[in-house]
């Protein structure tokens, strides 16, 4: 069955829904859960969609925050990756064009209660459509935990969620509109070093410093820079720098890595290298090492056919911004990265078919086992930085609402083409069987 997407009455569904959908983006925002505590984020996430005819399960003890949402029945079955984590040390006040923090220890500095209810709109436009529409299919609205710092989705493809799943769909807040499907595979791992504590003026010599074998394994791979693929990225932070007291040795030191290259493969043989830095330094100091993966991010396997489809709809539904909305944006162009534009926002779609971003998703692990395509909507002031308090202080404003139901829409019609073009999903499931080098076209 046909339908007209594009004469699709998206302003009567907006106007149904957007007070419940921007009320629970601004209560997951003032929730500021980071990774595997968003307890009162996914529960309301569940309330609503409960509410809204969805039937809910937690099919993990593992992943208490994850959850699976359906509606609808038979095939396709179409999957929607929502999402709801803080970052920590990001909180700040909301609208303040200045750092502002707050008394919480975390802050939506990528946006993801916008991801989330993002989500949630296209998946409650789809289904209003669906039903009037009479068309047959399924909606899985997966609830997804801790995409920063663990990859959420890949504990969760260990414990089965998207089995079944034909296609799925996520997105993300950003400051241009365009594609998402090049993301950087990312190995997260602690290095934790083990010595002798001694004390560090009168017996030096019984000591073996766990933060000398830390700080001699960062001089490594500062070295090692020189000799990786310039896409290549290597950073860190100190977990356990030693102690306080600087006359004991200390006797254990950690370490946290992130290790990232553009394909998945170059990410594990440069983690590899890494490693053995890591083994050098502690043969160095007469110390141990225990190295322990926390997880890892896939790259991003682009599907043509559904990337074109999203883009169809980014043409058709990226944001336009209002005079105040513009003035709003430009209190926070100095502290992005492009300081010197006179624009307040990007109001025109990226539609490259590719697009390199610099950052790692755990979407990209999805992306490997089904077909998946992600996209981004304009949601803040022009070059706002991911990761940063000026996302955190844009994430209740106009316009980041605004670039949230947008989202909601291109969903929506991506899906609903999905089930009503003859055909459409064989080329999908073709093109992401050519990626992976499964599919020979027949002679």
């Amino acid at each position: 069955m046909r339908v007209n997407i594009s004469k699709i009455d998206y302003t009567s569904l907006i106007e149904k829904y957007q007070s419940l959908i921007i009320s629970a983006a601004d209560s997951i925002w003032e929730f500021a859960e980071t990774a595997f505590q968003e307890h009162r984020s996914s529960s309301l996430l569940k309330s609503i969609l409960e509410e809204q005819g969805f039937s809910i399960s937690a099919p993990s003890e593992k992943l208490p925050t994850a959850f699976t949402a359906r509606w609808g029945y038979g095939r396709p079955i179409l999957g929607f990756l929502g999402e709801y984590d803080a970052l920590p040390g990001l909180s700040q006040k909301a609208d303040i064009a200045a750092p502002a923090p707050t008394s919480s220890s975390a802050g939506h500095g990528c946006g993801h209660n916008l991801l989330g209810c993002g989500v949630l709109a296209g998946v409650l436009f789809l289904k209003d459509i669906m039903e009037q529409e009479k068309l047959p299919g399924t909606i899985l609205y997966f609830g997804c935990p801790a995409e920063e710092n663990a990859a959420g989705k890949a504990f969760m493809i260990e414990e089965g969620f998207f089995k079944d799943v034909d296609a799925a769909f996520s997105w993300h807040p950003h400051y241009q509109s365009g594609i998402f499907n090049q993301a950087l595979a990312n190995h997260r791992v602690y290095y934790t070093f083990h010595g002798t504590s001694a004390h560090a003026s009168q017996s030096p010599h019984l000591g073996r410093s766990a933060l000398d074998a830390c700080e001699l394994m960062n001089v490594g791979v500062n070295y090692l820079r020189e000799h990786m693929i310039d896409e290549a990225r290597v950073h860190y932070a100190y977990t356990d720098a030693g102690g306080t007291a600087p006359n004991i040795i200390p006797s254990r030191s950690q370490v946290f890595y992130a290790v990232r290259a553009p394909k998945s493969e170059d990410a594990r043989l440069l983690r590899e290298r890494v490693d053995d830095i890591a083994r050098g330094a502690a043969l160095m100091t007469g110390t141990s090492v225990d190295i322990e993966t926390a997880c890892v991010y896939d790259s991003l396997l682009p599907n043509p056919v559904l990337d074109q489809l999203v883009l169809k709809y980014l043409k058709l539904y990226t944001p336009v911004h209002a005079p105040s909305e513009e003035a709003y944006a430009r209190n926070f162009l100095p502290y992005g990265n492009l300081p010197e534009t006179d624009r307040g926002f990007d109001d025109i779609p990226d539609l490259s078919p590719t697009r390199k971003t610099g950052i790692s998703t755990d979407v990209g692990n999805v992306s490997q086992i089904l077909p998946c395509t992600a996209f981004m909507v304009c949601c803040y002031a022009n070059g706002s930085p991911l990761h940063h308090w000026t996302v955190t202080a844009q994430g209740k404003s106009s316009a980041a609402h605004k670039g949230m139901l947008a989202a909601g829409k291109i969903l929506s019609s991506c899906a609903l083409e999905l089930l009503t073009e003859p055909g459409l999903l064989l080329q999908v499931q073709k093109a992401f069987q050519k990626a992976k080098g499964l599919y020979t076209a027949a002679p």
